[in-house]
């Protein structure tokens, strides 16, 4: 599966995955969750980042971001993590490793691809039962991209709105909120392993631009997703399954 900053490039968006140590619930109290959330906004301060979207669960954490610079999204992920870290060390009288490493990346190409995966993303707390609504989840994105959020915010909304080709926030939100309605009103609450196990999802044009880029160190396999997902296509390592 794609692994860290070995597969970012410049001028892609990219979905990371980093899951707690040895997949452990270490993220289950609220004031763990809130130091990740706000170190993750401290990092898109002081490394210039956009990010499009996030999600903090009790054991792994989602980020939606463009990649301007390697460098800045790699300082941001790691000021996170390990701030995040250093505190829950602190607080429980721990050492070691609470992030299991390094973290998972996969481009997904810009328009409705990248809305598929912002709605999978903050689905998340929904598919696991926890809440019946994002909006009942406030450690993702959900409140700013509808607008309810308006101090502590984390996501760049003006360069979002160009990625998806959309013309204002007015309109983000109804896509949005239509796309998190059509999720649960038609239960699809399956895990989506596509977005976290493959190296790029979009179309069949745009993954191959993508293993382009990467053909010279890396084999992967192309693949078109059947049933529902329409025009959907992925370029994958031939390697276990994310949650294997």
């Amino acid at each position: 599966m794609p692994r860290s900053s070995d597969y970012l490039l410049e001028g892609y968006t990219y979905h990371l995955t980093q899951r707690c140590h040895n997949r452990e619930f270490l993220l289950c109290r609220a004031k763990d969750r809130d130091v990740y959330r706000e170190w993750l906004r401290q990092g898109v301060k002081r490394h210039g980042v956009s990010v499009y979207g996030f999600c903090v669960t009790c054991s792994h954490v989602h980020v939606l971001t463009h990649v301007d610079s390697v460098e800045d999204v790699s300082s941001l992920m790691h000021l996170a993590s390990g701030a995040t870290a250093k505190r829950y060390n602190l607080r429980k009288g721990r050492t070691g490793s609470m992030w299991q490493h390094p973290y998972q990346c996969t481009i997904v190409e810009d328009g409705r691809h990248l809305l598929n995966c912002l709605t999978y993303i903050d689905m998340n707390m929904v598919r696991a039962g926890v809440v019946s609504h994002p909006q009942e989840w406030k450690w993702c994105g959900y409140d700013e991209l509808v607008g309810s959020r308006r101090r502590y915010r984390i996501l760049d909304i003006g360069r979002l709105l160009q990625s998806l080709d959309v013309t204002s926030e007015e309109q983000l939100r109804r896509y949005y909120t239509e796309a998190i309605r059509e999720r649960i009103e038609m239960g699809r609450l399956q895990r989506e392993s596509h977005w976290s196990d493959s190296l790029a999802v979009g179309s069949e044009e745009f993954v191959r631009g993508t293993k382009e880029k990467y053909k010279r160190r890396w084999t992967f396999d192309l693949t078109q997703l059947p049933g529902e997902h329409k025009d959907v296509w992925t370029v994958r390592e031939p390697s276990v399954a994310y949650n294997a």
